[in-house]
């Protein structure tokens, strides 16, 4: 009978959406975790690679740079991928080209580091904008916000797997053996994701040219009210998250005195809050309805914190810590209430588009802040100073989040 199907499907719908909803957030997250371990593979292994690939430590600085920029031109042109391909098979080419990259590495030393950054930064910029195609489609208005904050931890699980799993990894096999380990690891995620292929395939168009698309970004900035506000408050925000996560440790051990070890665990709590805080803000957003209001209030405690920090080296210990816990929450937390805004002020199944102009931004500010936070130690000759002077960029955010809430749509 008619009207019982219709019953029917109308009592299994919800449950199979919050299926699909589960295991997308599971995959994505998975992917943004793999994603962010690669761009720490260097980094993280250095001090044991450097010596055999010819370079001083230093040197991977640049190839963190490079990786970002790649990103960042990435997520401008991935609408056409997207159109063309879907998310899922995006988000296979990413960590595709991060287990080449990592192979990239091994063969060609230097050289292959440096194309390596370029492959990374190119799947990087990818894993995003393909992310938020699928949840922007799948998670109900009222939990959107929780459900972006959990995607992004993936950032933090995948700097902490970094740090926890390759040093043990290189420790068994040899750098180059954890290399190659990551490699399979990468490549065989790319494979596995070919089973969202079909569910995730609802905005896919085989027809669309990739170049014709490629401009999806830039026309988001220009066409959708608030995306331009919100881009630029990603940039501002995440060139100082990024200079705090740098710098920390050589500021707590160069002007407060603390050890290496005592400094590296209170970097290592400042991330582990700044993880925690994005769920915490996420719910608090949902719980308000006013993403950019959140952001707002986020800049205006990342400001307070990073004026506070030239008064810190006189405090006990503890006070420090809480100091940089503050930072944390505040300055690692807002990914997830702007990736959520993003997608809400995206034209409809355009989510993807919106993401890559935001991140792009995003990514040039991840670029810049530590730069400008060097120039600034150079020129103060302070790092607490220096933070208190780069707390104008989280002040110009709050500014323009709070101006946004006022007028939101």
């Amino acid at each position: 009978m008619p009207g019982a199907g219709a019953e029917h499907d109308a009592r299994l719908d919800p449950p199979l959406m919050l299926a699909g909803l589960g295991a997308a957030l599971a995959a994505t997250t998975a992917a943004q975790a793999l994603a962010t371990l690669t761009v720490f593979v260097l980094p993280v292994l250095a001090p044991l690679a450097a010596r055999d690939l010819g370079a001083a430590p230093h040197w991977v600085g640049w190839q963190v740079a490079i990786v970002y920029c790649a990103a960042s031109a990435t997520s401008f042109l991935s609408a056409g991928a997207l159109r063309r391909w879907g998310s899922a098979r995006c988000t296979q080419a990413a960590l595709a080209a991060a287990g080449l990259a990592c192979l990239l590495l091994l063969l060609f030393g230097l050289v292959g580091a440096a194309l390596g950054a370029v492959l990374i930064g190119l799947g990087y910029g990818l894993t995003n904008p393909a992310a938020t195609e699928v949840l922007a489609r799948l998670a109900p208005p009222r939990r959107r916000a929780m459900i972006f904050a959990i995607k992004q931890t993936g950032v933090p699980i995948g700097g902490t797997l970094a740090g926890l799993l390759l040093p043990s990894l290189a420790g068994a096999l040899g750098w180059r053996g954890a290399i190659l380990a990551l490699a399979l690891v990468l490549l065989l995620a790319a494979a596995g994701f070919g089973v969202f292929d079909r569910p995730w395939a609802a905005e896919r168009d085989p027809g669309a040219r990739l170049i014709a698309g490629a401009g999806g970004g830039w026309r988001a900035l220009r066409d959708r009210p608030g995306l331009p506000g919100l881009a630029a408050i990603s940039g501002l925000y995440s060139g100082f998250q990024l200079a705090l996560g740098t710098y920390t440790v050589a500021m707590l051990v160069e002007e407060f005195g603390w050890t290496p070890v005592a400094a590296g665990l209170a970097a290592a709590t400042t991330q582990a809050v700044g993880a925690a805080a994005r769920l915490g803000w996420g719910a608090l957003a949902d719980r308000w309805g006013d993403g950019p209001r959140i952001l707002a209030l986020i800049g205006g405690i990342t400001v307070l914190g990073g004026l506070l920090v030239p008064l810190a080296p006189a405090w006990p210990a503890g006070a420090v810590i809480l100091l940089f816990c503050l930072l944390g929450g505040s300055a690692a937390g807002w990914n997830g209430v702007l990736m959520a805004e993003a997608a809400r002020l995206a034209a409809p199944g355009r989510a993807g588009e919106a993401a890559g102009a935001v991140l792009a931004i995003a990514f040039a500010g991840v670029v810049v802040g530590p730069s400008l936070l060097g120039a600034l130690v150079a020129a103060a000759g302070s790092y607490a100073l220096a933070f208190a002077l780069l707390a104008a960029l989280p002040a110009l955010g709050a500014m323009i989040a709070w101006r946004a809430s006022r007028h939101r749509m």
